[in-house]
């Protein structure tokens, strides 16, 4: 998938300056193709997109709620350079799901 035609949510997030992990011009460069987009797969990543599905039942569990994957990219039906992915949303709600995870050192 090309992340270059669209602004998704860590873009957001490091536009209006609340990620650790990007900023306005680190959006803008990689957008433009002026630098290359950093990878994505660290072993952390890795490690969160496998937790995924565990962390999903686990919601279903606490909760009672059903999820379900969305396996298609959203995009807004007004402005259409905005879009991207979720892991689920929820069933009979206007709700999505994200399944996050993080190290015990972040605490």
């Amino acid at each position: 998938m090309d992340r270059s035609n669209f602004i998704g949510g860590s873009d957001a997030a490091a536009i209006i300056g609340l990620s650790r992990w990007g900023s306005p011009l680190s959006v803008w460069a990689e957008k433009t193709k002026q630098v290359q987009p950093k990878e994505l797969d660290s072993e952390a990543v890795e490690l969160g997109r496998e937790l995924e599905d565990y962390v999903a039942r686990r919601f279903m569990k606490k909760t009672g709620k059903k999820v379900r994957r969305v396996n298609k990219m959203l995009v807004h039906k007004v402005h259409p350079f905005i879009g991207g992915h979720i892991d689920r949303d929820v069933v009979g709600e206007n709700s999505i799901f994200e399944a996050k995870t993080c190290s015990a050192f972040k605490a």
